[in-house]
C-alpha cells in the first residue's frame, strides 16, 4: 500500500507544481481534484477490463456518485486538511531534469488513456453492432 500512496503523493506534486507554475492561486484544490478524477477513472478501467472478461450489465450511474464522493473526500483529507507541501517538495525536488520530463509525460498519457479507456468502450457499446 506504501508504494500506491507515494505513486499518488508524486502524481499530485507533480500536478501541484504544474499548476503552481502557471500562477494558479489554488493549485493545491487543482492537483487535488485531477488526482481525483485520474482516480475515478482508474477504477472506471478496472471495471471495463472485468467487463470485458466476464460481460455483466453496469450499475446506474447513480450508484457511482458516492464512490467518487469518497475518493474526493479521502484525497480532501490526505492533501487538503493539514498538508504540508514541503514534505513532497523535499522528496522531489532534487530529481534528475530528463526524469522529470519523462515522469510529466508518462502522467500526461497514463491521463489520456485512462480516459479513453472507458469512452472507447462506451462508443463501442453504444455505436458498434456485433453480427
Amino acid at each position: 500500500m506504501d508504494r500506491i500512496q507515494v505513486f499518488f503523493d508524486y502524481i499530485y506534486y507533480r500536478i501541484y507544481r504544474f499548476f503552481k507554475e502557471r500562477g494558479d492561486n489554488i493549485s493545491e484544490y487543482s492537483a487535488m481534484l485531477v488526482l481525483s478524477i485520474m482516480q475515478c477513472f482508474t477504477l472506471l478501467d478496472i471495471v471495463v477490463f472485468i467487463r470485458f472478461v466476464f460481460p455483466f450489465p453496469l450499475p446506474d450511474k447513480i450508484y457511482i456518485v458516492p464512490i467518487i464522493a469518497v475518493i474526493g473526500v479521502l484525497n480532501w483529507f490526505r492533501y487538503e486538511c493539514n498538508f504540508d507541501i514541503e514534505r513532497l517538495h523535499n522528496q522531489w525536488q532534487n530529481e534528475d531534469e530528463k526524469r522529470k520530463v519523462r515522469n510529466g509525460w508518462l502522467i500526461g498519457l497514463y491521463l489520456l488513456i485512462s480516459f479513453l479507456i472507458p469512452a472507447v468502450h462506451g462508443y463501442l457499446e453504444h455505436n458498434v453492432k456485433v453480427i
